[in-house]
């Protein structure tokens, strides 16, 4: 672990090429208001109140920055350079003290209020055993009391193969992703397509989608045990079509069995 955003985190290979592939265009996609973000930081804001928060895969501060102007003491974790040197670009970057590190195998010496992962972060990491391995950590940040809040989408067409999704048309340009899923692995190799007059840039993203019930036993291996959980970050109650969810989870008491 380290507080210089020039010297590469931990983990070999691989890690940060989210940051590296999509850093100069993730902002202009997912702004602030994306996904609910106003929503997401009322939320977390009270999750946090009077302590202090830990974002596991901050990237560029989108929910990280807001929350801090709320008065929550913000820290993130990322594992891209090039995310976090946007992110202290930013107003109000100063306010979140950002650390380069590999969420999955990290300690920050202290504990939270409050740890949480938002907009399919933890989807990020390419395998089971580092996702699992991501709840561990923010299992031993989360001070007792404290919460972890991890929000991520219901993986939707998941049939195996490649198929055509996410068209976004804007006056100047379109873009569209093309996905291979694997639904043995639950992993997702997309290629995002923007396409310009005269111009057509790829950019390649791998991630490993999590459902609600497995995401419910990696947190059960780190000891914690679920509070809540919704369809969004407003408490709508979870449905067969919900698009997404959002889990809360505490530390299990001595002597408590797990829940999940």
């Amino acid at each position: 672990m380290t507080t210089d955003e020039e010297t590469p985190p931990p983990g070999g290979p691989g890690i940060g090429d989210y940051g590296r592939t999509f850093g100069e265009v993730y902002d202009d996609w997912y702004p602030p208001e994306f996904g609910d973000g106003t929503a997401a930081v009322a939320a977390l804001a009270r999750f946090g109140a009077g302590g202090e928060a830990l974002e596991l895969g901050v990237g560029t501060g989108r929910i990280a920055i807001p929350l801090a102007r709320r008065g929550v003491r913000v820290h993130g974790v990322d594992s891209s350079p090039e995310m976090l040197r946007r992110l202290r670009g930013k107003p109000g970057g100063h306010l979140v003290r950002t650390v380069l590190a590999d969420m999955a195998d990290c300690d920050l010496g202290r504990r939270f209020t409050l740890v949480y992962s938002v907009f399919n972060s933890l989807f990020c990491l390419p395998d089971q055993a580092r996702q699992t391995a991501c709840l561990a950590v923010a299992a031993r940040h989360l001070a007792p009391g404290g919460r972890l809040v991890v929000d991520h989408q219901i993986p939707a067409g998941v049939s195996p193969g490649i198929s055509a999704r996410h068209f976004h048309t804007e006056e100047d340009r379109f873009r569209f992703s093309l996905v291979d899923c694997d639904p043995v692995t639950q992993v997702m190799d997309r290629r995002t397509v923007v396409v310009t007059d005269g111009d057509t840039v790829s950019y390649r993203s791998v991630i490993r989608y999590v459902w609600p019930g497995e995401l419910d036993l990696m947190a059960a291996a780190a000891g914690l045990v679920p509070l809540a959980r919704a369809a969004d970050w407003k408490g709508s109650p979870m449905s067969a079509d919900s698009p997404g969810c959002v889990s809360v989870y505490r530390h299990r008491a001595p002597g408590e069995g797990a829940k999940a």
